[in-house]
């Protein structure tokens, strides 16, 4: 299944969903609007149960390098939101930082401002070796959006994710590997054969086990080690009586790749 606008791109395609920022003329730069479309692309795969694994990617050579500042002024755009989307401008890092599926921000060439918040929200961030973070925010005068202050300590820890931000300067792929802002760096030739392989190993992953999984580390932010624990007991027993389970155990035993129904 595909739907698209003209900057937002979704296509569905059994368990992997793709969401494309579609402005490679403006570097994958958003308006306001392509903000919104974004976040009703992200609501239409997290209603398909099926997807287990989303990418989000821009078209052409960059990721997102955040606000189009040419085509927006900070008080008007040429393409308006209603001011009762208002909250989806916001909600796009909270979906992929929540979704049932897991998120896999695939980054190369340019990744700055929303962009960078965005990737940051992600369960995973792969990135091309041609790859370019930058905050960028304190460059334009705004203090940040998209939660970046939110994800980047938790990525990288308090003192790092300031450094970054109060000093915007550009990371290129080596050192982002190194400090732990990236998952997996690969090579720019062989990157969309290296992020394929990376997303069908997560797509044929235990598909109620990934989503428990997910969600613990989702629920274990903002509960005490007591309450997780219990919560992960009860999950844990309710996962071991799947078939998914007794399947993988047989196939563990019997050297053979399991086959995952869902249930």
């Amino acid at each position: 299944m595909t739907a698209a606008s003209d900057d937002v791109l979704c296509e569905i395609d059994g368990t992997v969903a793709r969401v494309t920022i579609n402005r490679p003329a403006n570097r994958n730069s958003v308006l306001p609007a392509t903000c919104v479309r974004v976040y009703e692309a992200l609501r239409t795969v997290e209603a398909n149960r099926d997807v287990r694994v989303l990418v989000l990617r821009g078209a052409g050579k960059d990721f997102c390098c955040g606000a189009d500042i040419r085509e927006t002024d900070g008080s008007a755009s040429h393409d308006p939101v209603d001011p009762r989307d208002n909250h989806k401008l916001y909600d796009v890092t909270v979906l992929l930082h929540e979704m049932r599926a897991v998120t896999v921000a695939a980054v190369r060439g340019g990744c700055a401002g929303a962009g960078f918040g965005w990737a940051a929200a992600c369960d995973f961030r792969v990135a091309a070796t041609d790859v370019r973070f930058n905050t960028a925010f304190l460059d334009v005068g705004v203090a940040g959006d998209m939660a970046l202050p939110w994800s980047l300590p938790r990525l990288l820890g308090a003192g790092k994710a300031r450094d970054l931000a109060f000093f915007p300067r550009k990371i290129e792929g080596r050192e982002a590997l190194e400090i732990g802002l990236v998952e997996r760096l690969f090579d720019a030739e062989t990157f969309e054969a290296e992020l394929e392989a990376f997303v069908a190993r997560l797509a044929g992953s235990a598909p109620l086990a990934m989503a428990a999984l997910k969600s613990h580390f989702v629920e274990g932010e903002r509960m005490g080690l007591a309450s997780y624990v219990t919560l992960e007991a009860q999950r844990h027993g309710a996962l071991f009586a799947t078939e998914d389970r007794a399947e993988a155990f047989r196939a563990y035993i019997e050297k053979r790749p399991a086959q995952f129904r869902g249930r």
